[in-house]
């Protein structure tokens, strides 16, 4: 099986600040002997800016000359080596080798440099080397900003063809209240939904990390349009680590409702790992039955448009219910878009014509 593995910052310093070398040995021996079980696996992992908080001490004067994300790119430029050489550490006590990765969500956008990145990656497992990916935040700031690498997980995941997505958190999984608050909440165990979990819980995120949960059932709700299972659980149990590749995993468990042809996943990997992840268009009733008849997106059939996009993106396609309809490369920017709608108006060609768009298979 192959796993993609995100450890969120909370997991890899394992509640603390600082990173803890006996923690991530533990997780090193972790995923040698689910290596040594067959599987192969890719991670994922946030902290860098927090560990790297630690050793820039800004005095408030110095504070003061940075923005707030100036200041996260500052703290991850300098934590990001303090985290490999940690796990370069930890992995090589049980003899494996690692890589190390500083990957955006833009980096599938354009088509060679997808077949470039996921050449190398399927060389790394080819040759028994760890892939260990993180954000580059020090040129972009969309890791650091929304979602944290929940979404870049997600992507890897389908850039990379995994069979599972596993997101590492500090609960048991996902559940309807705040598991640390409230004695009563109840978790999911199995979820065929996810665009219904995903209006019922908030965009709160974690103490020590960017993403929260929301962060991480929207990632998992990517995954599933791509019919990948996801799996939400415990990162700060050793144990869960043992059982994150068997049938039945710990945790909150994303499952799609079935599994698309391997041609046909091969289809949607590129429009789903390649998409603005900031925009999108909400399309009416008859809009979304003209596309399940693969037709092309007429600006008519658009209710609105949600975030920025410029023509030559590829946005997803939501309906009204929420629900991702499909992937399409749009032909106008967003505020172009935006005025057709509000005004009424046509556009001189179709939003997203037929031949560059991808029906997903919900």
């Amino acid at each position: 099986m192959r796993l993609v593995v995100k450890l969120g910052s909370n997991v890899l310093l394992h509640g603390t600040k600082q990173l803890q070398q006996d923690w991530l040995n533990t997780v090193a021996e972790r995923f040698a002997a689910l290596k040594q079980a067959g599987h192969e696996f890719i991670i994922v992992c946030s902290g860098a800016a927090t560990e790297g908080k630690h050793h820039v001490q800004l005095t408030p004067q110095e504070k003061s000359k940075y923005t707030v994300m100036a200041r996260r790119q500052l703290y991850a430029a300098v934590g990001q080596p303090y985290i490999i050489h940690a796990l370069v550490e930890a992995f090589s006590r049980v003899q494996l080798t690692v890589a190390q990765a500083l990957l955006t969500r833009n980096t599938f956008s354009e088509l060679n440099r997808y077949y470039n990145t996921t050449a190398v990656f399927k060389h790394m497992l080819e040759e028994g080397i760890v892939p260990i990916i993180n954000g580059n935040d020090v040129i972009t700031t969309l890791e650091l900003s929304s979602g944290g690498n929940d979404g870049l997980a997600a992507i890897i995941a389908i850039a990379l063809d995994a069979d599972r997505l596993v997101l590492m958190t500090n609960t048991d999984g996902v559940f309807d209240k705040n598991p640390f608050t409230e004695p009563d909440a109840k978790k999911f165990h199995t979820v065929k939904e996810p665009d219904v979990l995903l209006r019922m819980i908030n965009s709160q995120a974690s103490e020590v990390g960017i993403g929260g949960m929301y962060a991480k059932v929207e990632a998992a709700r990517l995954a599933w349009y791509a019919g990948i299972p996801t799996v939400i659980a415990n990162g700060m149990n050793p144990v869960t680590y043992d059982c994150i590749a068997d049938d039945t995993p710990p945790g909150t468990v994303f499952m799609p409702p079935a599994v698309p042809s391997r041609s046909e996943q091969a289809k949607i990997r590129w429009f789903l790992s390649s998409r603005n992840n900031f925009g999108s268009v909400i399309v009416d009733t008859g809009a979304e039955e003209a596309l399940k008849q693969r037709k092309s997106l007429l600006a008519v059939g658009v209710k609105q448009v949600r975030g920025e996009f410029t023509a030559g993106d590829i946005v997803s396609i939501e309906n009204v219910g929420g629900q991702i309809v499909a992937c399409g490369v749009v032909a106008y920017d967003a505020d172009e878009v935006k005025q057709a709608v509000q005004q009424k108006t046509a556009l001189e060609k179709p939003l997203v014509h037929a031949n560059k768009l991808k029906l997903l298979y919900v």
